[in-house]
């Protein structure tokens, strides 16, 4: 309802005010899901650093407004839910007196908005600078895929810098950053298909650092929300589902880093490679940790596993590997990855490989993908084999849709990815699915 933008009240504005938080407090306020209401997108940081003019007016009136009349009206309709006043925020500004509007994005208190990534065209890992109490808004774009491109585009405007493509780009200078951030993550890809799928992975990629990190902080850091989910048409943007519902890369990793149990790495220092374990269930999870340090062809360099034990609602190092040795040459880094997983049971809880360089450093081969399809009555089961090691594997259909499980993945051996029947758009036999399947990876982009 209120973003960005200062609002002056009189009283038919307050009472249109009343009147629709009443409307939209009562629609929503029995939904599961609903953590808090939250008065503003970024008004308050707005006063703060935006170096928006002094209006001792307009500011008293958003005191009145986030922090009086809006709480006052929740506590008629919803008084058990929680009112935070403003996104971010450090707790709101009626008692602070000279103090007011300053500290809004405080990295101790509250929640914060960070976007030295993507907008500040800071790199990657500056997110594991910051242990935010909650991050509630971090993001970085990629292009739709090739076919919702093409519900806009002609092949003359397959270019990132064509008028058409421009115009589908709503973030001041966004082309110019994805480049950006292209190069700094991968080799310059040699067609516009190639550039879509960079973009995607880069993106998948910076989400999943944050995520990750932060998720390992728990305890300092009690969540974070990534911009955006979805869009409202066909573009370019921080969405991790596009317009028609096709999943990107991003949309595939959050499933493996919002995992209720993660296994993830830290991977800064070969002397100190760190293995962490983050466990947001409410039981005790037993399990095995196992681990390789492998070459790019799949020899395994080094070993091991480890038992563990993560208590519930808990983040904690499990591991802590001396790579050093093994990686002491740039050589090695460039073609050695560290695969890794969360067995419970018997079964894979949750998985992960890292690569000492980024990817367009690292020696990919020719991971020589083959794929065997079984058709169930109600899925096909695709079964995808790999003689090398193969990072950012995307499987896509030339003519029509469907969900995969799993995509996006990094494979050296063998994977298993479903496809629902109900999901595709048209039918297809085994050997139909599979004479329309494209299959990418990292390796196309050297």
């Amino acid at each position: 309802m209120f973003a960005c933008a200062a609002y002056k009240l009189n009283t038919g504005f307050t009472e249109s005010v009343k009147k629709e938080i009443r409307d939209n407090v009562i629609r929503m306020r029995n939904h599961a899901c609903l953590g808090l209401w939250c008065g503003n997108n970024e008004i308050e940081s707005m006063w703060e650093g935006w170096n928006v003019p002094s209006d001792p007016e307009a500011r008293a009136d958003y005191v009145r407004l986030f922090e009086e009349i809006i709480p006052e009206e929740l506590k008629k309709y919803d008084p058990e839910t929680f009112y935070w006043p403003s996104s971010p925020s450090s707790g709101g500004n009626r008692f602070k007196g000279s103090e007011c509007f300053k500290g809004s994005s405080d990295n101790n208190r509250g929640d914060q908005h960070f976007w030295a990534v993507w907008h500040g065209f800071a790199p990657l890992e500056e997110f594991r600078k910051y242990d935010f109490p909650f991050c509630s808004e971090y993001g970085f774009e990629s292009i739709p895929s090739m076919k919702t491109i093409a519900s806009f585009a002609g092949k003359k405007d397959l270019n990132l810098t064509s008028p058409v493509m421009e115009a589908h780009q709503k973030c001041v200078l966004g082309n110019e950053k994805l480049l950006f951030y292209i190069a700094q993550m991968c080799r310059c890809p040699k067609s516009f298909e190639e550039t879509v799928y960079a973009a995607q992975l880069v993106q998948a990629e910076s989400i999943r650092l944050n995520a990750e990190h932060l998720r390992r902080k728990r305890g300092r850091c009690m969540g974070s929300l990534y911009w955006q989910l979805n869009d409202s048409n066909p573009v370019i943007s921080w969405s991790a589902v596009d317009y028609f519902g096709r999943p990107k890369a991003l949309y595939y990793a959050s499933k493996r880093f919002y995992a209720p149990l993660l296994i993830s790495c830290l991977e800064e220092d070969t002397k100190d490679v760190q293995l962490h374990i983050t466990n947001d269930t409410a039981e005790t999870k037993e399990g095995t940790v196992l681990w390789q340090l492998r070459k790019n062809d799949g020899t395994t360099v080094k070993q091991g596993e480890y038992g563990f034990k993560a208590e519930p609602l808990s983040a904690q190092k499990i591991l802590s590997l001396d790579l050093s040795g093994e990686l002491s040459r740039e050589r090695y880094k460039r073609s050695c990855f560290l695969e890794y997983s969360a067995v419970i049971g018997g079964k894979t809880a949750s998985r992960g490989c890292t690569i000492f360089v980024r990817p367009k450093s690292f020696t990919f081969l020719n991971p020589e993908l083959s794929l065997a399809i079984e058709e169930t009555q109600s899925e096909f089961i695709l079964q995808i084999k790999s003689r090398n090691f193969a990072k950012g594997v995307l499987l896509d259909l030339r003519d029509g849709d469907c969900m995969f499980d799993d995509n996006f993945f990094d494979i050296c051996g063998r994977h298993t990815v479903t496809v629902d029947k109900s999901s595709l758009t048209k039918p297809f036999t085994a050997r139909m699915l599979k004479s329309k399947l494209t299959v990418m990876s990292c390796y196309d982009l050297q």
